[in-house]
Protein backbone atom coordinates (compact mmCIF):
# COMPACT_ATOMS: atom_id res chain seq x y z
CA UNK A 1 0.00 0.00 0.00
CA UNK A 2 1.63 3.31 -1.04
CA UNK A 3 -0.07 5.25 1.25
CA UNK A 4 1.54 3.40 4.20
CA UNK A 5 4.84 3.34 2.82
CA UNK A 6 4.23 7.30 2.82
CA UNK A 7 3.34 8.09 5.67
CA UNK A 8 6.00 5.77 7.56
CA UNK A 9 8.46 7.41 5.49
CA UNK A 10 7.02 11.24 6.67
CA UNK A 11 6.33 9.81 10.10
CA UNK A 12 9.93 8.25 10.70
CA UNK A 13 8.64 4.63 11.89
CA UNK A 14 5.40 2.66 11.79
CA UNK A 15 2.77 3.17 14.17
CA UNK A 16 -1.26 1.92 14.92
CA UNK A 17 -2.49 5.68 15.21
CA UNK A 18 -0.18 6.51 12.03
CA UNK A 19 -2.23 2.97 9.93
CA UNK A 20 -5.37 4.02 11.40
CA UNK A 21 -5.04 7.44 10.13
CA UNK A 22 -4.26 5.62 6.60
CA UNK A 23 -7.12 3.49 6.92
CA UNK A 24 -9.44 6.65 7.85
CA UNK A 25 -8.19 9.12 4.99
CA UNK A 26 -8.68 6.54 2.34
CA UNK A 27 -12.44 5.79 3.39
CA UNK A 28 -12.88 10.04 3.71
CA UNK A 29 -11.25 10.29 0.28
CA UNK A 30 -12.85 7.61 -1.34
CA UNK A 31 -16.09 9.15 -0.46
CA UNK A 32 -15.76 12.42 -1.77
CA UNK A 33 -15.15 11.07 -4.66
CA UNK A 34 -12.23 13.10 -6.67
CA UNK A 35 -8.83 13.46 -8.13
CA UNK A 36 -8.01 16.59 -5.91
CA UNK A 37 -5.06 15.82 -4.15
CA UNK A 38 -3.68 18.54 -2.35
CA UNK A 39 -4.59 21.64 -3.04
CA UNK A 40 -8.28 21.88 -3.88
CA UNK A 41 -8.95 19.27 -0.38
CA UNK A 42 -9.06 20.38 3.39
CA UNK A 43 -7.72 18.12 5.70
CA UNK A 44 -8.68 18.30 9.39
CA UNK A 45 -7.54 16.26 12.31
CA UNK A 46 -8.58 15.94 15.84
CA UNK A 47 -5.26 14.95 17.16
CA UNK A 48 -1.73 15.56 16.79
CA UNK A 49 -0.42 12.64 17.25
CA UNK A 50 0.02 10.40 13.74
CA UNK A 51 -3.01 11.36 11.66
CA UNK A 52 -1.62 14.39 10.39
CA UNK A 53 1.09 12.51 8.92
CA UNK A 54 -0.89 10.04 7.11
CA UNK A 55 -3.15 12.55 6.47
CA UNK A 56 -0.51 14.36 4.31
CA UNK A 57 0.03 10.88 2.77
CA UNK A 58 -3.51 9.91 1.49
CA UNK A 59 -4.70 13.39 0.58
CA UNK A 60 -1.70 15.82 0.16
CA UNK A 61 -2.71 18.15 2.79
CA UNK A 62 -0.21 20.18 4.52
CA UNK A 63 0.17 22.77 7.17
CA UNK A 64 2.25 24.97 5.29
CA UNK A 65 -0.05 25.08 2.14
CA UNK A 66 -2.98 25.74 5.16
CA UNK A 67 -5.04 22.69 4.04
CA UNK A 68 -4.30 20.92 7.00
CA UNK A 69 -5.76 22.02 10.50
CA UNK A 70 -4.51 20.16 13.69
CA UNK A 71 -7.79 20.69 15.79
CA UNK A 72 -6.22 18.95 18.41
CA UNK A 73 -8.78 17.75 21.20
CA UNK A 74 -7.39 14.46 21.35
CA UNK A 75 -9.60 12.34 19.23
CA UNK A 76 -9.65 9.63 16.81
CA UNK A 77 -10.84 10.75 13.83
CA UNK A 78 -10.34 12.72 10.31
CA UNK A 79 -12.12 14.93 8.22
CA UNK A 80 -11.58 15.30 4.47
CA UNK A 81 -13.35 17.96 2.61
CA UNK A 82 -13.43 19.41 -0.83
CA UNK A 83 -12.31 23.34 0.16
CA UNK A 84 -14.65 25.36 -2.43
CA UNK A 85 -17.96 23.80 -0.73
CA UNK A 86 -16.60 22.56 2.76
CA UNK A 87 -18.57 19.65 2.29
CA UNK A 88 -16.65 16.11 3.35
CA UNK A 89 -16.65 13.06 5.11
CA UNK A 90 -15.45 13.01 8.97
CA UNK A 91 -14.04 9.31 9.95
CA UNK A 92 -13.68 8.43 13.55
CA UNK A 93 -12.91 5.43 15.47
CA UNK A 94 -15.84 4.03 17.80
CA UNK A 95 -15.95 3.09 20.82
CA UNK A 96 -16.46 -1.45 20.26
CA UNK A 97 -12.78 -1.66 18.60
CA UNK A 98 -11.34 -1.90 21.67
CA UNK A 99 -12.77 -5.31 21.47
CA UNK A 100 -11.19 -6.36 18.32
CA UNK A 101 -7.91 -7.31 20.03
CA UNK A 102 -5.88 -6.59 23.76
CA UNK A 103 -3.43 -4.90 21.89
CA UNK A 104 -6.37 -2.04 20.64
CA UNK A 105 -7.99 -2.07 24.28
CA UNK A 106 -4.44 -1.02 25.73
CA UNK A 107 -3.98 1.30 22.71
CA UNK A 108 -7.15 3.18 23.14
CA UNK A 109 -7.69 3.09 26.81
CA UNK A 110 -3.99 4.16 26.86
CA UNK A 111 -3.53 1.06 29.79
CA UNK A 112 0.23 1.11 28.59
CA UNK A 113 3.27 1.31 26.54
CA UNK A 114 2.11 -1.20 23.83
CA UNK A 115 5.60 -3.12 22.94
CA UNK A 116 7.00 -3.84 19.29
CA UNK A 117 5.28 -7.23 18.33
CA UNK A 118 1.77 -5.62 19.64
CA UNK A 119 2.41 -2.07 17.69
CA UNK A 120 3.00 -4.04 14.55
CA UNK A 121 -0.15 -7.01 14.86
CA UNK A 122 -2.43 -3.62 15.78
CA UNK A 123 -1.44 -1.31 12.89
CA UNK A 124 -1.84 -4.10 10.24
CA UNK A 125 -5.31 -4.47 12.45
CA UNK A 126 -5.82 -0.62 11.88
CA UNK A 127 -4.62 -0.50 8.72
CA UNK A 128 -7.59 -3.16 7.22
CA UNK A 129 -10.05 -2.32 9.63
CA UNK A 130 -13.52 -3.29 8.74
CA UNK A 131 -15.72 -0.27 8.60
CA UNK A 132 -18.41 -1.46 11.07
CA UNK A 133 -15.60 -0.25 13.95
CA UNK A 134 -15.70 3.34 12.08
CA UNK A 135 -18.28 6.15 11.76
CA UNK A 136 -18.81 7.84 9.18
CA UNK A 137 -20.44 10.84 8.92
CA UNK A 138 -21.12 13.46 6.08
CA UNK A 139 -20.35 16.94 7.06
CA UNK A 140 -19.68 20.55 6.51
CA UNK A 141 -16.65 22.16 8.19
CA UNK A 142 -17.85 25.52 9.91
CA UNK A 143 -14.06 26.51 10.81
CA UNK A 144 -12.30 29.36 8.86
CA UNK A 145 -10.42 27.44 6.29
CA UNK A 146 -7.74 30.92 5.20
CA UNK A 147 -5.83 32.70 7.38
CA UNK A 148 -6.95 36.57 8.37
CA UNK A 149 -6.15 38.61 6.07
CA UNK A 150 -6.14 42.21 8.00
CA UNK A 151 -3.39 44.96 8.09
CA UNK A 152 -0.23 43.79 10.13
CA UNK A 153 0.58 45.81 13.08
CA UNK A 154 2.67 46.28 16.33
CA UNK A 155 2.28 45.08 19.41
CA UNK A 156 1.75 47.40 22.21
CA UNK A 157 3.36 45.20 24.76
CA UNK A 158 6.20 43.21 22.79
CA UNK A 159 6.71 45.77 19.60
CA UNK A 160 6.07 42.78 17.39
CA UNK A 161 4.63 42.55 13.81
CA UNK A 162 1.77 40.49 13.84
CA UNK A 163 -2.48 40.50 11.32
CA UNK A 164 -4.02 42.76 13.28
CA UNK A 165 -6.65 40.22 13.24
CA UNK A 166 -5.09 38.27 16.01
CA UNK A 167 -4.63 41.13 18.19
CA UNK A 168 -6.72 42.28 21.00
CA UNK A 169 -6.77 45.77 22.44
CA UNK A 170 -3.58 46.47 20.88
CA UNK A 171 -1.79 43.74 22.21
CA UNK A 172 -0.75 39.90 20.54
CA UNK A 173 -2.06 36.59 22.32
CA UNK A 174 1.40 36.44 23.75
CA UNK A 175 1.24 39.63 25.69
CA UNK A 176 -2.19 38.68 27.03
CA UNK A 177 -0.81 35.62 28.95
CA UNK A 178 -2.71 33.33 25.96
CA UNK A 179 0.53 31.96 24.68
CA UNK A 180 2.39 28.66 24.23
CA UNK A 181 5.39 29.10 26.77
CA UNK A 182 6.63 31.29 29.58
CA UNK A 183 9.72 33.24 28.77
CA UNK A 184 12.64 32.15 30.66
CA UNK A 185 14.93 35.21 29.61
CA UNK A 186 15.70 37.09 26.30
CA UNK A 187 18.72 35.78 24.28
CA UNK A 188 20.31 39.24 22.92
CA UNK A 189 19.52 42.34 24.74
CA UNK A 190 17.80 45.32 22.57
Amino acid sequence: MKEMELAIAIHGHNAPGLALGVRMGKIAYRLLDTKKHGRGLTGVVETKICLPDALIAVAGTTPGNNNLIIYDIGKLAVTLAIYETRIGYRVSLRSKAAEIDDAADKFMHRKGKLGKEEKDRLADIFLNLDERYLRVEKVKLTLPLTSQKTPIARCGACDELQPNGYMQDGRCRLCLDDGYFERVSTHRKE
